[in-house]
């Protein structure tokens, strides 16, 4: 197990930026483009904000059933995997940090992880329905708990969990019937357009109303909530074995393994990935009745394999001097990882929605729309957290969070 062990005890500060690992802000930023693209194509996209057939009606239709493939293949629960492990990998090296250093790291971290719990709950009944903070939150309550668990308890469960608990949870509610009267409900043509209507004409309250109502009956009655549970824990533990292992902290000392790991997991997830949409897009009689259920499966095994891979391929990248500059524009954005998603919020509302400047695209645009103004948001965002990071030390998120975790205020501008 990789320790971090300091030359003597201190106090409980903030980390320093000499503590960082560059990999990690490179990782979490790539991730964070990702999930800005996901986050704005599916809340932009069929059964949402739009219905299927305003969606096959835009002259961007048939460009739109291929990005759509495509951001299947390489975007959806992919970027969000590499978050949640990279989450779970900072909570526990946070952990180890504290704890190394000879203090009571208990409080300190559950202070932590409340404050982005309550966040999260803010989050995602205020403003943005697809907040993603309170589930972190919940989930680091549990890893601090089993802080106590072997690598092997912790990876083989951590496993278990991102492959089969939220498919596991999604079929019990379906087979049972548990969750469909709530999901009929959310997902009706009627709450669909109430909510794109809400949407367009911009006005605030409306808004969240109708997206209060998609969580409620969604998220919470429907049962998506309770499957994707196991699915951010099972992501935390392996982060956290990733973690105790030490190959990303120091994944400069193993640029051979990785090498040589890189195709095999890609390889292999994408066939999966590929073989799972043709699956998915099978009609429901096909094998048995049991194609669907295959695709899901398919689709759960090729979502670790295909992040892992985007994480060998990074790791090379960083670690060449020819190649470092095509992705350390990352770095910045990961360092103040929660402050960008925070941006990311209200610019996916004002592009779906008519509230004060916004574009009110929801049902008027697809997915080819919504990837390109991806493209442009999160170049402005690498170009904002460039310049907000060479001047100071912190993303303003984050030194708040840190201001209320630790109790004082860390200094916020670089020293010269």
């Amino acid at each position: 197990m990789s320790r971090i062990v300091p030359e003597a005890p201190t106090l409980a500060i903030p980390t320093a930026k000499l503590e960082r690992f560059e990999i990690m802000d490179v990782l979490r930023g790539f991730a964070l483009f990702g999930v800005l693209i996901a986050n704005l194509a599916e809340l932009g996209g069929a059964d949402i904000l739009a219905t299927s057939t305003q969606l096959e009606a835009l002259s961007s239709a048939p460009t739109d059933r291929v990005v759509t493939w495509l951001l299947d293949l390489f975007v959806f629960d992919k970027a969000n995997t590499l978050f949640a492990v990279l989450f779970g990998m900072g909570f526990w090296i946070q952990m180890e940090r504290l704890s190394a250093r000879g203090i009571a790291f208990g409080s300190l971290y559950l202070r932590r992880i409340s404050l982005l719990l309550g966040l999260g709950l803010l989050h995602l009944f205020g403003w943005f329905a697809w907040d993603i903070l309170h589930l972190y939150g919940a989930a680091a309550f549990i890893l601090y708990f089993s802080r106590n668990l072997s690598d092997r308890t912790l990876f083989w469960v951590g496993m278990a969990l991102l492959l089969f608990g939220r498919p596991l949870v999604t079929w019990l509610g379906a087979v049972t019937g548990v969750s469909t009267p709530a999901l009929d409900i959310a997902f009706s043509e009627e709450a669909i357009l109430a909510r794109q209507a809400a949407a367009v004409a911009g006005d605030a309250f409306a808004w969240v109303s109708t997206m209060n109502h998609q969580v409620w009956f969604d998220w919470v009655l429907g049962g998506t909530l309770l499957a994707w549970f196991p699915y951010v824990i099972g992501r935390f533990y392996i982060g956290a074995w990733l973690a105790r292992q030490g190959w990303i902290q120091s994944s400069e000392r193993h640029l051979s393994t990785v090498k040589s790991l890189l195709l095999l997991p890609l390889i292999s997830g994408l066939a999966l990935q590929i073989i799972s949409q043709i699956l998915g897009g099978a009609p429901e009689a096909a094998l048995g009745g049991a194609a669907h259920l295959i695709a899901t499966l398919l689709q759960a095994a090729a979502t670790p394999l295909i992040a892992a891979g985007y994480v060998c391929g990074l790791i090379l990248l960083v670690n060449s001097e020819a190649t470092r500059w095509l992705v350390r524009a990352f770095a910045p954005v990961g360092q103040m990882a929660l402050t960008n998603y925070l941006i990311q919020s209200p610019i996916i509302i004002l592009i779906l929605t008519g509230i004060g400047p916004g574009f009110a695209l929801a049902g008027h645009a697809g997915s080819t729309t919504y990837t390109l103004l991806s493209v442009i948001v999160f170049a402005a965002q690498m170009v904002f957290s460039a310049i907000w990071m060479s001047v100071f030390a912190y993303g303003p998120a984050e030194w708040v969070w840190r201001t209320l975790t630790y109790g004082s205020r860390p200094k916020l501008r670089r020293a010269a």
